[in-house]
């Protein structure tokens, strides 16, 4: 579910954008049912697609309007390759005898910092031949106190169930700012949930809405190489944000990158819908 919410310098708000979209994808990651609301009949055409490869190419097909304003709707299609992948960290972290088959992990070494080729991760990995299943720290309540509206209404987390969260706030100046966060997070047995991964990025955009600055900041990611990858923010400097969603696909791979904090610098798109709202 995404919200995009008005609060006009007298403090008032108003909901100028709210999407919810459902989708269910089976074993092989094919997408067996998606539908939204408001409905677009559009999406239709991905059933029976695959929800990670070439998922994202697809969604910008099907629905150019979206993509070229960064909606509520392109955010969150463009969010399910990722959410689809961590989703399977719940029941991972639950079974003892679970590994990651040596050919997996020989496709996915190198694909960022965390799996690099003999980084912690890996290194366990062919030490032991077990996957190390990292366990991060108690999640904070996110919700600030003073802001009740800064997040969206959610329903409870049930156990082995991971949830990502993102808030994009866009703040008028000059130059115009924009605050980022992002928590993927995991709901235990125990009823307890710990955070996965979790970036804050701080941004400055020109009139135009070309990135001037780009300053993260990580507070959980699991191994220690992983926060090699936040320089790699820097690179998005001098680039319009609705260019950002194409350039982090194509150029920032590798171990110098992380998938995560990739999928923040692409979500900076929606800067372009939010800029829309206040003008």
């Amino acid at each position: 579910m995404g919200r995009d919410l008005l609060t006009r310098l007298d403090g008032t708000t108003e909901v100028v954008d709210e999407v919810r979209l459902d989708a269910t994808v089976d074993a092989v990651g094919m997408i067996v049912r998606i539908e939204s609301d408001p409905t677009v009949p559009a999406l239709v055409e991905l059933v029976g697609t695959h929800g990670s490869k070439g998922h994202r190419a697809r969604v910008d097909e099907l629905l150019p309007d979206h993509r070229d304003r960064g909606t509520l709707l392109l955010q969150l299609l463009d969010d399910m390759p990722m959410a689809a992948l961590i989703s399977m960290y719940g029941a991972t972290r639950a079974m003892d005898d679970w590994n990651l088959p040596p050919e997996a992990a020989s496709n996915m070494a190198d694909l960022c910092a965390g799996w690099e080729r003999g980084a912690t991760m890996l290194d366990a990995l062919e030490r032991t031949s077990i996957f190390p299943i990292p366990v991060g720290p108690p999640a904070p309540a996110i919700e600030p106190a003073h802001d009740p509206l800064a997040w969206h209404d959610l329903v409870p987390l049930v156990p082995r169930s991971v949830r990502r969260r993102r808030r994009l706030d866009l703040l008028p100046g000059e130059p115009t700012a924009m605050d980022v966060h992002f928590r993927d997070s995991h709901m235990g047995d125990d009823g307890l949930e710990d955070v996965l991964h979790e970036y804050t990025l701080a941004v400055s955009l020109d009139h135009d809405l070309t990135v001037l600055t780009s300053e993260p900041a990580a507070r959980v990611l699991p191994w220690p190489e992983c926060p090699g990858a936040l320089a790699s923010a820097s690179r998005v400097v001098g680039q319009p944000v609705s260019a950002l969603r194409q350039l982090v696909t194509s150029e920032f791979t590798g171990t110098s990158t992380c998938t995560h904090l990739n999928d923040v610098l692409r979500s900076l798109a929606g800067a372009t819908a939010l800029a829309m709202a206040v003008r």
